[in-house]
């Protein structure tokens, strides 16, 4: 037999070698993609809200001893079907804004995919700076890198995992202490708790900073389940005020829509629905976010809504676009009224948080050549609009309504600052138009993320969906009465409130709180990178 010689021997190493670095890559990279599906899982089903606590692990195990570049690329891939799950629903967005052929909606929709999975890319970076420092503090850096880098990647919206967790109402009962962002947190941690445990890698302050850990879970249970005890009796002792919610179902249009036949902008047909609910003892009204109802344009409109107004026993919120001149120059603004039981217009909240691209263009998309081209694609949908200046409240007999407009229920801290130090008595109001996603998830993601608003300020909340689901629900998050999803539908709620109580520690200190948040990932950072001496 002959012997293999030396160079042979030398190949066939190196050639095993390769292959063990490629199996390697790609077990890592099926890893990043199974937690990519993993988290997106709860976005789409909320029933899934379990895969939120573990679908971390996968990642983890990807990210274990790789390189800066390798977690990055790890990070992307996982981010990128994250959000290929959780914001399918991009691609009907596309069709109805622009009318635009499946593949070419699919094109734009995955730009939007690959540029948001790379918030996740960014989080997976910081851990591993810091990680390759300090590993033992892996059970805190990688929360607070994956949190704070969601937060602060540059998105329409800031990216909250617990807001898939609605369903599970003992497990949000302690946002009211520390925000969604805090419960994100505490979603990682267990995570990496259960990494730690499968990896058995316990050893010194890794052991301890895990026993801690998992007490502290332990604690945020125990705490949701007293809350949780506490707001149900609470709220069950409280008087009720009924309520009417209309949900018209209105189709998506890029183009203001006529009235449907047999209707008119005098005579819509919320209107009729309105008359059924106060008739059936409603104290108040509901009509959700709209396209365009001519009130504050056409006095026709405003003489005959008044007219209808008067008949009825309850008062009425409507959404409307309202032009004002501002300095010689008109100024439109997503405007919500209160019209009183008179008829006359009491008082009226302008919209705060305006939606980039839908109702105004980020500084840069404003530069000659790049306004021609976003005005160009966004079309009609692009409608400027002001921005209003201030809350406002709408007070009857003891309850005092917050109204808010689409989605400005994604900014928690600015939802806190609405609620304010003078709770009692307050309620949120969120009305929204959510057919241009069409038959998706996302109206109920939008749904899921009102109810955490609502714990977190211990208020009652309610949010009217123009194409459903619209909910009512308790300062605990139960859900008390809802609509179905994609129908037009109308609701009577006798919806609890207190005069007197409302608020919570994150109402009072929701900044102070984001706050301790950086500070602590910047401390970690700067002890990661800071030089080490030399003896």
């Amino acid at each position: 037999m002959a012997a293999v010689g030396k160079p042979e021997l030398k190949y066939a190493a190196t050639t095993s070698l390769c292959v063990q670095v490629r199996q390697r890559a790609l077990t890592r990279l099926l890893l990043a993609l199974l937690s990519g599906a993993m988290l997106s899982l709860p976005w789409v089903d909320g029933g899934l809200y379990w895969s939120g606590w573990i679908g971390w692990v996968p990642l983890l195990f990807a990210l274990h001893a790789s390189s800066l570049r390798q977690a990055a690329l790890l990070g992307w891939c996982c981010g990128t079907v994250f959000y290929i799950g959780t914001a399918y629903w991009m691609v009907d967005f596309v069709i109805h804004l622009k009318g635009l052929s499946l593949p070419v909606s699919l094109l734009l929709a995955s730009l939007f995919w690959l540029y948001a999975g790379a918030s996740i890319a960014v989080g997976c970076v910081l851990f591993r700076l810091i990680s390759r420092r300090l590993p033992q503090l892996d059970l805190i850096s990688f929360p607070l890198a994956l949190v704070i880098a969601c937060a602060l990647y540059p998105t329409l919206f800031d990216l909250r995992f617990s807001e898939t967790q609605a369903a599970f109402v003992l497990a949000i009962q302690g946002v009211d202490l520390v925000g969604a962002q805090g419960l994100d947190m505490l979603m990682l941690l267990t995570s990496a708790l259960l990494f730690q445990w499968l990896q058995r890698d316990l050893g010194g302050l890794k052991g301890q900073l895990a026993l801690g850990g998992s007490a502290l879970v332990l604690i945020w249970f125990v705490y949701g389940w007293f809350a949780l005890g506490h707001w149900d009796r609470q709220a069950a002792a409280w008087p009720t005020m009924r309520i009417g919610l209309v949900q018209p179902n209105d189709a998506p249009t890029r183009r203001i829509p006529a009235p449907p036949e047999g209707y008119s902008r005098e005579y819509p047909e919320e209107m009729v629905a309105t008359r059924r609910l106060s008739a059936a003892g409603a104290r108040w009204v509901a009509w959700p976010e709209a396209r365009y109802k001519g009130y504050f344009d056409q006095q026709s409109v405003r003489q005959a809504w008044a007219d209808q107004i008067l008949g009825m026993s309850s008062d009425l919120f409507f959404h409307d676009v309202e032009t004002r001149n501002r300095h010689a120059t008109p100024v439109s603004y997503n405007t919500l009224g209160w019209l009183g039981q008179e008829g006359a217009l009491v008082d009226q909240y302008r919209k705060m948080q305006r939606v980039p691209f839908g109702e105004y263009l980020p500084d840069f998309w404003t530069l000659p050549g790049i306004n021609w081209l976003t005005t160009r694609f966004f079309g009609d949908y692009l409608r400027e609009v002001g921005e209003g200046q201030e809350h406002v409240f709408f007070p009857i007999e003891g309850m005092r309504v917050v109204p808010k407009i689409c989605y400005e229920t994604a900014f928690p801290e600015f939802i806190a600052e609405a609620i304010g130090s003078d709770a009692g008595g307050k309620v949120l109001l969120f009305v929204s138009q959510d057919n241009w996603f069409g038959e998706s998830s996302q109206p109920f993601q939008h749904r899921a993320m009102s109810i955490v608003r609502a714990v977190e300020n211990r208020v009652p909340m309610l949010h009217l969906i123009n194409n459903g689901p619209s909910v009512a629900a308790l300062p605990s998050g139960r859900a008390i009465a809802g609509t179905p999803a994609f129908s037009r539908a109308e609701m009577l709620v006798d919806l609890p409130y207190s005069p007197t109580r409302g608020g919570s520690f994150f109402t009072r200190h929701a900044q102070h709180l984001n706050w301790f948040w950086y500070t602590a990932l910047a401390v970690l950072l700067g002890c990661a990178l800071w030089p080490r001496r030399r003896r």
